[in-house]
């Protein structure tokens, strides 16, 4: 079953982008209350948190159902979803670390892993054969 890894990049790219650019805004608990005006209705800082982090749970909903409607459910969580799911989490605890976070020596690992160690050495049993 096919992919679309361009979709994937350019939604978690966004919510990259948007996190980047609420620690560039200067975010801290205080701005919670803060508000502006959308549409002709007061929307707080705390209300777009919110939605946020609630946004991706509902289409990961709409996603499953779409699946099921068209019965492509999964019997199980797939092995590069868990990949994903993994490395998004460690990045999270990146968030607030620092410029220089104790871990990026790991994280660089990590990243040098995947490409010089995981992608072609994976590549390679795959296509040799049986």
């Amino acid at each position: 079953m096919k992919t679309d890894w361009r979709l994937i990049r350019e939604v978690l790219n966004a919510a990259i982008d948007s996190c980047e650019r609420l620690e560039q805004a200067g975010y801290a608990e205080e701005h919670r209350s803060r508000s502006v005006q959308v549409n002709g209705q007061q929307v707080s800082v705390q209300e777009f948190l919110i939605s946020a982090w609630t946004l991706p749970e509902s289409a990961r909903y709409e996603v499953i159902r779409a699946r099921h409607d068209k019965d492509r459910d999964l019997p199980y969580v797939p092995e590069a979803a868990r990949i994903l799911t993994a490395v998004a989490a460690a990045c999270a605890e990146l968030i607030g670390a620092g410029d220089l976070p104790p871990a990026e020596p790991y994280m660089r690992g990590m990243i040098d892993w995947y490409r010089n160690h995981f992608d072609p050495n994976v590549q390679r049993a795959i296509s040799a054969a049986p």
